[in-house]
């Protein structure tokens, strides 16, 4: 099914899941009514007040629910459908839900008056039930819309022998089974009359069209005949072999194209890891202050002034930007680095040493407790840093880059934390094996992976994992 009915399909099911997590809410209160006498349980012996009191639940349950089913996958419509991953997924996003729910009462100091534990215990396996049982109806209604024949559309396949058996076993496996195919043709040897004799005689809906340059003419022609009599015409995008870029098709001062990108492209996940950024920044800059302070007091009463190290580094697509950090080296470390590259212990462009001489000692313990990164806050807050992203590297180091390929971390805004940061960090000897870290971070990235690395950039950092 093409992307923007699956977009329209995918909004539906979220107010469907919405409308049903507030159903789930108004039973787990009628089952906490109900049985807590019956139970007998000091756990749900307190008193509860009228549903009313429980309606700001909502105000995180509504928006937060279909986020979260998002983020586990229940929404993709995939032929991989198995039933106990599905319910995995479904019980995954309600904990987390749970989860989220518990977080602001203790942060809000909400007290037990306003919200039932008994509730709160009943809504997920009521939740639970209520999407499984929304989304096998779902899975059997896609089914059976298939098997109308009034909702089927006919499908004819342009291309080769070969081109035409991947398109119809992509077809036939899409749970959605609205798309037959009833007609398959081949422009080298079929001629145009063939087409429109087929067109016509299997009241054909969609006509897919694998592009081969030696065949422009014919197939323009053909998908002008589609054109003139109101039938689509989809023309397949990978005629341009590429192995990692996501093709989309776009329009640009009314113009077509078609836009092939390796980094997520915009997006309202994207939009809020922008916001998260400079809201977390502020409030972090604001948390960390004093200690900000004594830092810069210790640095200036030790080894004295500059406190803060400020250098050149790639941001996104390679564009430089002043990246700040509490000076941990001495003031000549710049100077004295070519003298030490021989006992350089990273492979690659990178330096990177165990035991550097130009490190202070008050330096080495900023370092391994990372207090030193703590100025990038700013550069997140001016929005040349994230968060969550690849780490930025010197642009002398960028410079040096012998595979070019690698250039490709430089295609996401570099952050203050990412998969190296949490996977052993100055453990990692490998140039190679931190950018393939950067680079699945940026394949596989979405808001939710951020937060997971969020959370787990915090005991790396106390427990000081891979950090010298």
């Amino acid at each position: 099914m093409l992307h923007r009915r699956e977009q329209f399909t995918y909004q539906v099911l979220q107010l469907l899941d919405a409308f049903l997590l507030a159903v789930a809410l108004f039973l787990a209160y009628s089952l906490r009514l109900l049985l807590a006498p019956l139970l007998h349980s000091r756990f749900l012996a307190e008193d509860i007040g009228p549903f009313a009191d429980h309606l700001w639940l909502l105000g995180i349950i509504l928006p937060g629910g279909p986020l979260l089913f998002e983020f586990q996958g229940l929404y993709r419509l995939d032929s991989s459908y198995r039933r106990w991953t599905v319910i995995g997924r479904i019980a995954r996003g309600v904990f987390y839900l749970w989860l989220l729910i518990l977080a602001v009462i203790v942060l809000f100091h909400i007290p037990s008056t306003e919200v039932s534990r008994g509730v709160l215990l009943f809504f997920i396996p009521t939740a639970i039930v209520l999407i499984a049982l929304r989304e096998q109806a779902f899975r059997i209604w896609l089914l059976r819309r298939g098997e109308s024949v009034r909702d089927v559309q006919n499908v004819m396949l342009c291309g080769s022998l070969e081109q035409r058996k991947r398109w119809r076993w992509s077809i036939e496996a899409v749970p959605d089974r609205r798309m037959v195919v009833r007609a398959e043709i081949d422009l080298r040897t079929d001629s145009p009359e063939q087409f429109l004799t087929l067109l016509h005689r299997e009241s054909v809906a969609v006509v897919v069209f694998e592009i081969d340059p030696s065949l422009h003419l014919q197939t323009a022609e053909a998908i002008r005949a589609c054109e003139n009599e109101g039938i689509e015409a989809w023309v397949a995008a990978d005629f341009i072999a590429t192995t990692m870029t996501h093709p989309k098709f776009d329009l640009f001062l009314g113009r077509p194209l078609l836009v092939f990108r390796t980094a997520p492209e915009a997006s309202w996940p994207l939009l809020c890891k922008g916001a998260i950024d400079r809201v977390g920044a502020f409030f972090l800059l604001l948390f960390f202050a004093p200690v900000l302070l004594a830092i810069s007091a210790a640095i200036y009463l030790k080894e004295g002034a500059p406190v803060i190290f400020s250098q050149s580094r790639s941001g996104r697509h390679g564009r430089p930007f002043l990246m700040y950090k509490f000076r941990t080296m001495v003031t000549e470390a710049e100077q004295k680095k070519e003298e030490l590259r021989l006992f350089n212990e990273m492979s690659g462009p990178v330096f990177k040493m165990e035991h550097d001489p130009r490190v202070t000692p008050l330096g080495r313990w900023l370092r391994r407790t990372s207090l030193d990164e703590l100025p990038q806050l700013w550069n997140v807050l001016q929005g040349e840093m994230s968060l969550v992203g690849p780490r930025p590297l010197p642009v002398t180091e960028t410079e040096r880059f012998i595979d070019f390929a690698q250039r490709r971390r430089l295609s996401m805004k570099p952050g203050l934390t990412c998969l190296w940061q949490i996977s052993g960090r100055n453990s990692i000897s490998d140039f190679a094996d931190w950018v393939r870290l950067d680079l699945e971070y940026i394949d596989t990235w979405s808001l939710w992976n951020d937060i997971r690395i969020l959370c787990k950039t915090v005991p790396a950092v106390l427990l000081r994992s891979g950090a010298k």
